[in-house]
């Protein structure tokens, strides 16, 4: 087994050619070699997890604690957070095995609170008349029976318990995981094995609509989408379904800055979405596209913009510790937004912020930043942006 820590030189290791070209694509790994022939040192970038390599285990550990990563995604997946991190996860020592536990365990209390059921409608083939009797349908057959009839079922055969399932599939025949965690997912399996399996289960699960009706499943089936992404890697080559569980750090990272600010100021997703693709532009020729990671639109103008960094503030500049090139992008959000004020976030380490007033029209750029391995980086976020928001 090789155990590695993100953006962290490991010790020398003999790798065949396949092995580093997919720690490079699915881990964003670099190699240097090493002084003993044949063998490289191994520094992964931002993707952190599990996956089997070619027979070989390889768990990558991220800068802050596992178990500070999974509160992280469990507030993503569950704002108002109900599900117990520290039971689910107790045991685990790797991160793709805590992060299912995490899943497992969020099934389990959604099934304990009670089974999600709802109509659906089905056509089938019947020797008796119950439902709605398709006629051009029966007429084309050669014989009066069977009779094609349309009917409703309410039963637990349900996209939510399907999305569920999918995800429960997917822990089962994933070889980076335990026997353990395999086996407390067959377990909850049961409840949802006889569910219609799903083509495309993070589709079924986006178009979910969410109510009272269903609102306890709303945490699971969003870990489940979580989970199933970690699964799938994208690089220049395409996309992989990789054996075992790969976390883009900046991209969670992100999306729990969004979903922090989203809940704390009552927004909605149409409010804050996840994406503004193809809705503001630096220019009036709409040749520069910008898509700022955070932003609240009020009526037909913005009322907040703001982007996220997951790295580590540098404080060997003169003038500032944020990057340049991010105080160049934050200035083209405002630009383009028309706003006085924006806010640039830097998830790493607690530091001083500051702020930069920008030549002549005065516009400023508040930069923060929030230390991810601390036990209150929820409201430290909050307390920093609010005051600036």
């Amino acid at each position: 087994m090789l155990q590695l820590t993100e953006h962290s030189q490991s010790d020398p290791v003999c790798l065949s050619a396949s092995q580093r070209r997919k720690l490079k694509d699915w881990f964003g790994a670099n190699f240097v070699p090493a002084e003993e022939p044949g063998k490289v040192h191994i520094i992964p970038g931002s993707r952190v997890g599990g996956a089997i390599v070619d027979g070989l285990k390889v768990s990558i550990a991220p800068k802050v604690p596992i178990q500070r990563l999974l509160t992280i995604i469990a507030e993503t997946a569950d704002p108002y957070g109900w599900l117990d991190v520290d039971a689910a996860t107790t045991s685990q020592q790797d991160l793709d095995d805590a992060l299912a536990a995490l899943f497992v365990r969020s099934c389990q209390q959604t099934f304990e609170r009670g089974m999600q059921r709802s109509y659906r409608r089905v056509r089938q083939q019947s020797d008796f008349v119950r439902g709605k009797l398709l006629l051009p349908q029966t007429i084309r057959q050669f014989t009066p029976v069977p009779v094609t009839v349309e009917t409703d079922l309410f039963d637990d055969d349900t996209p939510e318990n399907q999305v569920l399932a999918a995800a429960l599939r997917h822990i089962r025949r994933t070889p980076s995981l335990s026997p353990r965690t395999k086996q407390e997912a067959h377990h909850v399996y049961r409840n949802v094995r006889h569910v219609q399996p799903l083509r495309d289960p993070l589709t079924t699960a986006q178009n979910i609509v969410w109510t009272r009706h269903n609102q306890w499943y709303q945490q699971a089936v969003s870990l489940a989408v979580l989970l199933l992404s970690f699964g799938r890697v994208h690089h220049d080559l395409g996309q992989d379904t990789i054996p075992g569980f790969v976390i883009d750090m900046p991209r969670v990272i992100e999306q729990w800055v969004r979903v922090t600010l989203r809940t704390a100021w009552g927004l909605t997703h149409h409010d804050m979405p996840d994406s503004w693709k193809n809705v503001l532009w630096l220019d009036r020729g709409r040749r520069v596209e910008l898509q700022p990671d955070l932003g609240v639109r009020s009526g037909s103008g913005w009322a907040f913009v703001g982007d996220v960094k997951y790295r580590i503030l540098s404080t060997t500049s003169r003038k500032t510790g944020a990057n340049r090139n991010d105080i160049y992008q934050m200035l083209a959000y405002l630009t383009a937004t028309g706003l006085a004020d924006g806010v640039l976030v830097y998830a790493g380490i607690e530091t001083p912020g500051e702020v930069i007033t920008i030549g002549s029209s005065e516009q400023k750029i508040h930069i923060i930043s929030v230390d991810l391995s601390a036990e209150n980086s929820r409201s430290m976020l909050l307390n920093k942006v609010g005051i600036h928001a």
